[in-house]
């Protein structure tokens, strides 16, 4: 994976086209979306779940975009930093700043894992 390669990655969820999202992963990779129910947030596992879990996401902000993306690499990792803005139906506008790490195998995603800043009353309020 490079830098250029995986900015396209990025540029794939800005035009909400899921074949190519779910293209860059491993048949047994894994995304963990920022939110849910389990310590990893929700968790996607292989390509069947990866799709249903990116469908979901993009599903519920039809504008959802990124931008601000910062990337940095130490081998077979990554980071990419980003701030997130999308309007949920029937919602107000968000935006949000967040963090994905990533896990490699060769030019394939096999670890997707996001983090995101919640907006709520300040810490020692």
């Amino acid at each position: 994976m490079d830098h250029a390669r995986l900015t396209r990655f990025f540029e794939a969820w800005n035009a909400h086209d899921v074949d190519t999202i779910v293209s860059y992963f491993t048949s047994d990779g894994a995304y963990l979306a920022s939110i849910g129910p389990d310590d990893g947030g929700t968790e996607f596992r292989g390509l069947a779940e990866i799709r249903r879990g990116v469908a979901a996401f993009l599903g519920s902000y039809p504008d959802a975009h990124y931008t601000e993306l910062r990337l940095g690499f130490d081998g077979d990792r990554a980071f990419a930093s980003w701030t997130f803005a999308g309007t949920p139906a029937g919602g107000q506008p968000i935006t949000y700043r967040g963090v994905d790490l990533f896990e490699f195998e060769g030019d394939l995603i096999t670890l997707k894992d996001a983090y995101r800043k919640e907006r709520a009353a300040p810490i020692g309020s």
